[in-house]
């Protein structure tokens, strides 16, 4: 674009053919390029590639947040189930949340599937089929409890840290691998 046209008002084309009104006016800015990037003035703005992977990670964040509170409520919920720990209680000893870990989990593991499949990553087709992808991302939640009970067991049982929030500190300990392994492998970016 040379001087002369950056200094020539950009409004004397839309005047001249009709009456102008405000809607005019702005039909002519998204229809000419010089309206809507400055006039040519300013050099094109390049997407950031980290702004897409923020967002995400940010969603699934969310979306995991949703899913450590229900995990963690559930648990409770079971804890004040007096009958259901005291059986467990007489067969496990006072490792009995260790049960209750496992129920919470594939209980926010449903809604955390459907918020992500939903939510997340729409769009994202990986693995076949809703019902295989639901099986990879109960398959990777069962995964992370191999990792997690180990972790859960150790700070209540050594360190003294209450079942409940063993529970939740086992769960922000392993977010990144279950993200990495949720955008990579169950919701692969299409090509």
């Amino acid at each position: 674009m040379t001087v002369e046209d950056r200094l020539r008002n950009p409004f004397d084309q839309t005047i001249a053919r009709r009456p102008y009104t405000q809607a005019a006016l702005y039909r002519a800015a998204l229809a000419d390029a010089r309206f809507s990037s400055g006039f040519g003035m300013y050099p094109p703005v390049k997407p950031s590639r980290l702004r897409p992977a923020a967002w995400l990670v940010f969603k699934f964040g969310f979306v995991g947040g949703l899913g450590l509170f229900l995990n963690v409520y559930i648990m409770y919920i079971l804890t004040q189930v007096n009958a259901l720990t005291s059986l467990l209680t007489s067969v496990l000893g006072s490792s009995f949340y260790i049960v209750y870990a496992i129920i919470s989990s594939q209980g926010a593991v449903m809604v955390n599937f459907l918020l992500n499949e939903g939510l997340v990553f729409r769009g994202r087709k990986g693995v076949a089929g809703f019902l295989g992808r639901f099986a990879f991302f109960n398959s990777v939640a069962s995964a992370d409890l191999l990792v997690r009970i180990p972790i859960l067991w150790g700070f209540t049982t050594f360190l003294g840290v209450p079942a409940l929030l063993s529970n939740f500190e086992s769960i922000l300990l392993t977010f990144a691998g279950r993200f990495v392994i949720s955008a990579k492998k169950i919701w692969p970016k299409q090509p």
